[in-house]
């Protein structure tokens, strides 16, 4: 690349990353970074605008309930109280309004596991809610069925601490689930003052058991479990610098936006994580919504599009699009759908590669 560098974002077809700067490039949908790329595409990708979503307007949390064939999702708005779901056994996909009993309101992440949706929720506070009733929460993981509606905290506190701001959340083949704790729901208005430091923990529905197992990510965003359970994913939003000195969220490109990967160990108590290294440094924002596919390979939303690397932390392919990506969500009775969620649009990619059943992914 000459000097002066620059970077720039589009929509089209499919280009080769021989040159970053050429138009092909700028304005193709999918770039390919390698041969693995484009068996991941097959023969005829496509990216496909579904829904228009206001601007500025963060969807967070989709999960796919394959009982409906629909995914539920969140807009992480502090005046929208509701969540959503697409049902996809039409055509053309069909959205309606999505309430939880009780409801439940700034949800950040979540995952599907045995006909139940799990749910990183940041919301603290009173909000108002159908018919005009307050409703009071706190920040932690809850629990929903999809078909009933019916949703219940499972855990809130660490011996009667709150949570600062749950963002996501994975499940592990024992049902023991891993959740990030940052700050951003603090810097965002959803939360109040953090009395815990940014950290991962686990929390075990049998035993309801919680404990940390890392507090070494900045500030631990989206999450994923490899297919075998041997490696967890941790990406790191520290370049999103949150204190207690300076004023909501601001962007530092020298502060840490990567993927951290650990070995897990088990032990009766759960897997604990062990060798931290750095797996990939997304191009300018930490990834958020963070998935594994069923082969291995690294899905995470990187602000301009969706960044696919290997299991070894190559990057294979980029999808680039003309909106941000907040999060995505595999989806299909295949599961060879993904989904993007973001501000202004909602789009849908059909390729080769296809996702985890259940919360792994």
């Amino acid at each position: 690349m000459e000097y002066p560098f620059s970077e720039t974002t589009g929509e089209s077809t499919a280009a080769n990353s021989t040159d970053l700067l050429s138009p092909a490039v700028q304005n193709a949908s999918f770039v390919v970074f390698d041969p693995r790329g484009r068996e991941i595409l097959g023969d005829a990708p496509s990216l496909e605008h579904i829904f228009s979503t206001t601007p500025n307007v963060i969807q967070e949390a989709p999960v796919y309930v394959p009982e409906l064939n629909a995914i539920i999702f969140s807009t992480f708005s502090p005046d929208v109280y509701p969540q959503s779901i697409i049902y996809l056994n039409e055509t053309k996909p069909r959205l309606e309004t999505f309430y939880a009993d009780p409801p439940v309101w700034g949800v950040n992440g979540g995952r599907y596991r045995d006909g139940k949706v799990y749910w990183a929720v940041a919301g603290s506070g009173e909000a108002r809610g159908p018919n005009n009733k307050t409703v009071g929460q706190a920040p932690g993981i809850y629990e929903v069925d999809p078909i009933t509606r019916k949703s219940s905290v499972l855990v809130n506190n660490y011996f009667g601490v709150q949570f600062n701001s749950p963002d996501d959340l994975v499940i592990d083949n024992n049902g023991d689930i891993y959740f990030t704790d940052p700050w951003y729901g603090w810097a965002m208005g959803y939360s109040p003052t953090p009395a815990l430091h940014p950290s991962t923990w686990r929390f075990r529905p049998s035993t309801g058991a919680v404990s940390v197992v890392d507090n070494t990510v900045n500030q631990p965003n989206g999450i994923g479990m490899s297919p075998d359970g041997s490696m967890l994913y941790i990406t790191d939003g520290g370049n999103d610098i949150v204190n207690d000195t300076i004023s909501g969220i601001v962007y530092s490109s020298t502060n840490t936006h990567c993927v951290w990967a650990f070995n897990t160990n088990p032990s009766p108590a759960g897997k604990w994580l062990t060798h931290r290294r750095p797996m990939w440094c997304t191009e300018s924002v930490g990834h958020d919504g963070f998935h594994v596919a069923g082969n291995g390979y690294l899905v995470g939303a990187a602000g301009t599009g969706v960044d696919i690397i290997s299991e070894w932390g190559e990057l294979l392919l980029r999808i680039q699009t003309d909106f941000t990506v907040n999060n995505v969500q595999f989806a299909g009775p295949e599961l060879d759908e993904l989904w993007l969620f973001g501000m202004g649009s909602i789009s849908r990619v059909r390729w080769n590669l296809t996702g985890m059943p259940e919360a792994r992914s």
